[in-house]
């Protein structure tokens, strides 16, 4: 886990502490409506660093669908909000609600205890 300040630039601007897990995910570009496959990197509550061969650029709104448990998927509305030429994703979370900060919260502290 790494915690990050607010001030400073680059990726020192993180608030929330981020965790490394590998999960395996997908998410949708509503403009487009294609699927696409992803393994999560690392998480916090306020994003997600994404691998996968999706070809699409910084600003391009997209729907996460985050298994957070065996019977449940978290569906958040995100942003692209950095890309690599070697298929990492930079995913900043859009208007969560306090209930699914919550079970976001609760998803990555139990992720984190058993081990990623």
């Amino acid at each position: 886990m790494t915690e990050r300040s607010e001030t400073g630039g680059g990726a020192d601007r993180r608030r929330a502490p981020r965790f490394n897990i590998s999960l395996p995910v997908t998410f949708s570009v509503p403009a487009t409506n294609r699927v696409y496959r992803a393994t999560v990197d690392n998480i916090s509550l306020g994003g997600v660093l994404l691998l996968t061969d999706a070809h699409l650029s910084e600003g391009t709104s997209i729907e996460l669908l985050l298994p957070i448990a065996e019977d449940t998927t978290m569906r958040i509305e995100a942003v692209l909000a950095r890309a690599t030429d070697v298929g990492e994703f930079g995913i900043a979370f859009l208007s969560l609600t306090d209930d699914e900060l919550d079970r976001l919260a609760d998803f990555v502290d139990n992720r984190a205890a058993a081990g990623g």
